[in-house]
């Protein structure tokens, strides 16, 4: 009998000891977990933020999911400060001129793991998502005579396609009222402005781009649904800019397996063989050479995976951003009538004196109007298209610290523009920084030339600054300084909901929808260049 009981002890031992092993194992991850947390946070404690933030990317991730994004950067900036810690190892920079030496030709600065999530494919990056400096810099030297084309033609023909599509489908018939004589705008007819805007950037990108605009304007849709799968894909872009790790997963297998690819027909598979045929049509033995974008990228020796990926920077982000600006400047006008008359009215004298040439005015005639660019500078300002940090870090092979707005930097750490937060500062633009106020611009210029020169180098961080400044800025201004000329000049414009004009999400790129407004046709004055 004591065999038996023997044998029992033995495995009652052995059962212990096994039950033992998964406590131990789970007690070893807990402790190595709270370790590395406990250096995270300890790592840059000495700097402000939410606390959540310190040890979790949630907070930031829980906001810019929900399309929260802009109000969740300036919000950070005004409550802790110049340098804020958003995240385990982002902080968020709301100093101006710190910002300008991070940005800066010289800057020791590089591009962080985050840009990775503008990488559209696997292949060659874009000049946006390029991580190495000498590369970077390399891509910019090609791209640049491509950007000293002149786009002013391309621009003309897309402002009058849009007039006219105006013109045939969405001017509201008005009807006079009986025994007044009034004439109320007419109900019915609304256009989705921000759609429109949309429409008209993606023509004017494929206009001096790529030979050819898309057809938006023409057929008066979504064309390809080019513009679905943008927005359908900015979220998820959006959130693996802030846990750069989820781009590393889209190429391990399974999720591999799930990634869009050529011969897809939705989705960016789309996408995918638009560029492709358009990039082997362009370098075909037997193309004829054309005065474009997409013929000085190939001059300028690209690569075919280089020229592909200029065609998804220029689709994605491009168009974006412009037509983001413009479906923002109509909103503050419409919401602001003073202004609204104020601009139009401009424009209208300028057009009575012959200042203004029809039926398009040229952008040297355009920049002679103050108050307009008074207006898209107040815009811009309130509403920068583009809002996910840029994350940017300092070089690990210097020094191990650096000193942003006097705290101590750890090599390594990522550091996001708050570019929303930083165009709303009362030092800069005054105490009513957060209103819409085209004549802080004109009141500045009568007397103030230094204060002027400052809140316009302040403004144009908007765009990026030194080796990291948008190649397409000027064309950026053309584009809309033109379209208000022609939009005013010819329309009057209000809004159809005017509890909610728009819906927003303020996502790595700001979404814009359902900004509904009723045109009616204006008595125009004629100018210069008119037919008698």
């Amino acid at each position: 009998m004591s065999n038996p009981l023997g044998l029992a002890k033995s495995n009652t031992r052995l059962w212990t000891v096994g039950a033992l092993v998964p406590s131990l194992v789970i007690l070893t991850f807990l402790l190595a977990l709270s370790i590395y947390y406990y250096r995270s946070w300890k790592r840059l404690a000495h700097i402000p933020g939410p606390s959540i933030a310190h040890i979790s990317i949630i907070w930031l991730l829980r906001h810019a999911w929900n399309g929260r994004l802009t109000p969740c950067l300036i919000e950070a900036g005004e409550k802790y400060g110049p340098l804020a810690r958003i995240g385990p190892n982002l902080l968020l920079c709301s100093d101006a001129e710190e910002l300008r030496c991070i940005l800066g030709v010289r800057s020791g600065y590089t591009k962080g793991p985050a840009y990775d999530a503008g990488r559209v494919t696997d292949g060659d990056p874009h000049v946006a998502s390029e991580r190495d400096p000498v590369k970077h810099k390399e891509l910019r030297a090609k791209m640049g005579p491509a950007y000293s084309l002149d786009v002013q033609p391309a621009i003309d023909r897309q402002v009058s396609k849009l007039i006219g599509l105006i013109n045939s489908k969405y001017t509201s018939v008005q009807s006079t009222i009986p025994k007044t004589g009034l004439q109320p705008p007419g109900l019915g007819r609304f256009m989705d402005f921000s759609q429109k805007m949309r429409f008209y950037t993606f023509d004017l990108i494929g206009d001096f781009a790529f030979g050819e605009p898309f057809g938006f304007l023409h057929s008066d849709e979504d064309v390809r649904g080019l513009i679905q799968i943008g927005d359908l894909s900015m979220r998820m872009v959006t959130a693996a800019g802030l846990v750069p790790w989820l781009v590393k997963m889209k190429s391990k297998w399974p999720f591999s397996h799930f990634l869009p690819k050529q011969g897809d027909k939705v989705g960016f598979g789309i996408l995918f063989d638009f560029a492709r045929d358009l990039v082997d049509r362009r370098t075909a033995v037997e193309a004829t050479p054309m005065n474009d974008m997409m013929q000085a990228f190939i001059r300028s020796g690209m690569t075919k995976d280089q020229l592909m990926q200029q065609v998804y920077i220029h689709m994605i982000a491009g168009t974006e951003a412009s037509a983001n600006w413009a479906s923002m400047i109509m909103l503050c006008l419409l919401t602001c009538p003073p202004a609204y008359m104020a601009l139009q009215r401009e424009i209208d004298a300028a057009s009575a004196c012959g200042d203004l040439s029809s039926p398009i005015a040229t952008d040297s005639e355009a920049r002679t109007l103050p108050y307009l660019d008074s207006v898209l500078r107040e815009a811009l300002r309130l509403h920068p298209p583009s809002t996910a940090p840029s994350k940017l870090s300092p070089q690990k092979g210097g020094q191990s610290t650096t000193t942003l707005s006097g705290f101590t930097v750890p090599a390594g750490t990522q550091v996001g523009a708050n570019i929303p937060g930083i165009l709303r500062s009362q030092e800069v633009f005054g105490p009513d920084a957060g209103c819409f106020c085209p004549e802080r611009w004109l009141k500045v210029a009568d007397g103030d030339e230094d204060r002027l020169n400052r809140m316009k180098s302040t403004l144009d961080l908007a765009f990026g600054a030194g080796k990291f400044q948008c190649l397409g800025k000027a064309i950026a201004w053309m584009q809309v300084r033109k379209l208000y000329v022609e939009l005013l000049r010819n329309f009057d414009f209000s809004i159809v909901n005017t509890h909610k004009p728009l819906h927003v999400e303020w996502l790595a790129i700001v979404k814009l929808h359902d900004f509904n407004v009723r045109i009616t046709r204006r008595e125009t004055v004629k100018a210069k260049n008119a037919s008698a």
